[in-house]
């Protein structure tokens, strides 16, 4: 599965308004940590005081949206309205000298299957270094950015293909969430969980039913 890019209705799907008022910015790209962070790792890329706030708030600024933006987008893209997903997608922020990922990897690294199909979804511009580098092909590291901009979204197999980022020298504060789904005739129930926040990889705990 080759990554593809997919437009969606920004207006009826405003994420950008409810992170800016979880965040209290006007301009998202300028959002800027009040004190230098050291470069985040892999055991650190989810927690900070910024992820922290957008967990927080989910279900009261964001989650109504994100099932919706589901139900709406995944079931022409999949080819089925029969699938699970990410019961709550996960935030990414990529600030100017930092990255958003902690390493370049494969979600199989991280006990994610076969059958999962990722959705990422960038809230400001994302280009150059503030973006998602992938291989430009299975298994030969060879990586490339992708340019997006809000309204799209990038479907990419991240079990299998490689993936990460670069230290972000645009200036620019990138802020996305990537969530992922699995058609029910791929779904297989699973005892692994997340490596990170030890959720359990089956419908009920990481993921959802609409």
């Amino acid at each position: 599965m080759r990554p593809e890019i997919h437009d969606y209705d920004l207006l009826r799907f405003d994420f950008g308004s409810a992170l800016r008022r979880v965040y209290g910015v006007e301009d998202l790209a300028a959002l800027i940590p009040a004190a230098p962070m050291e470069r985040l790792t892999w055991q650190t890329d989810q927690a900070t005081e910024y992820h922290a706030m957008f967990y927080k708030e989910f279900d009261a600024e964001i989650k109504e949206l994100y099932r919706e933006f589901v139900a709406d987008f995944v079931p022409s893209i999949l080819g089925t309205k029969e699938f699970c997903f990410q019961r709550v997608p996960t935030f990414r922020l990529h600030f100017p000298g930092n990255v958003a990922v902690g390493e370049f990897h494969t979600d199989g690294d991280y006990n994610h299957e076969d059958g999962e199909v990722n959705f990422w979804v960038p809230f400001t511009n994302a280009w150059g270094t503030n973006s998602v580098w992938i291989e430009t092909a299975l298994g030969n590291s060879d990586y490339q950015p992708w340019k997006l901009a809000p309204g799209q979204v990038l479907k990419f197999d991240a079990v299998h293909w490689s993936h990460g980022n670069k230290v972000n020298d645009t200036g620019a504060t990138r802020v996305s969430f990537d969530f992922r789904c699995i058609p029910m005739t791929d779904y297989a129930p699973s005892e692994k969980r997340t490596v990170d926040a030890k959720r359990g990889l089956w419908i009920g705990d990481y993921y959802d039913v609409l």
